[in-house]
């Protein structure tokens, strides 16, 4: 990442998907002083909204990040004017310097259509974009992710790992292997580079902002 952005927001299509994802990246800018909000499209799935946008909230605190949710309907979660235009004014309202997002090649049509509506709102190059590893589990795809940019998160993974804990109907519905597998990976990403802990992400643009 060039410099230490003021303002990053990342964007997830469901709840826990940011955490799993960006959780530690996240953390740490906010410990840097950094103003960071998480934005939700949707709190569903299987008609627990409330007790997942809850967990969401908790998760939330532990990164010490701010949140907010799209509410976005099902008929709106295509890559349409419609969801483009939600995110014209989002960015908008917060005026990242930073923006993550899901990976193009994720294989839920939700998280894809999310960012490729992200990349259509970020379409003036006034902002960095970042798109961070699809969850796990997750459907297997032809493509390969990539990562040009590596974040050492080992002094905040405590947290990331509290806020994976917080969305408790996923950790009961998963099963301990779902946060060991997430481990995994984080100590994975941490060796490629020579730390204990990483996040890895490939690349949109980064754009350094005068």
């Amino acid at each position: 990442m060039i410099g230490k952005p003021d303002r990053v927001l990342a964007l997830g299509a469901h709840p826990d998907d940011v955490e799993i994802g960006v959780g530690g990246t996240l953390a740490k800018h906010a410990d840097c002083g950094a103003e960071v909000t998480v934005a939700v499209l949707t709190s569903f799935p299987e008609n627990t909204e409330d007790a997942r946008w809850a967990e969401a909230e908790r998760a939330a605190e532990a990164l010490g990040v701010d949140i907010e949710l799209l509410d976005v309907p099902a008929d709106r979660r295509r890559f349409e004017r419609p969801l483009v235009g939600r995110l014209d004014d989002l960015l908008g309202r917060y005026d990242p310097d930073a923006v993550f997002t899901h990976w193009l090649h994720d294989s839920h049509q939700d998280h894809v259509n999310l960012t490729r509506a992200v990349l259509a709102a970020t379409r003036k190059n006034r902002r960095s974009v970042y798109m961070y590893e699809p969850m796990t589990p997750g459907g297997i795809v032809a493509e390969s992710f990539d990562p040009q940019l590596y974040v050492d998160v080992s002094a905040t993974v405590d947290r990331k790992f509290a806020a994976l804990r917080a969305h408790a109907s996923q950790v009961a519905k998963h099963g301990d292997g779902w946060l060991d597998g997430i481990e995994g990976r984080s100590r994975f990403r941490g060796f490629q580079v020579g730390t204990t802990h990483a996040e890895a992400f490939e690349v949109v643009k980064a754009v350094e902002r005068g």
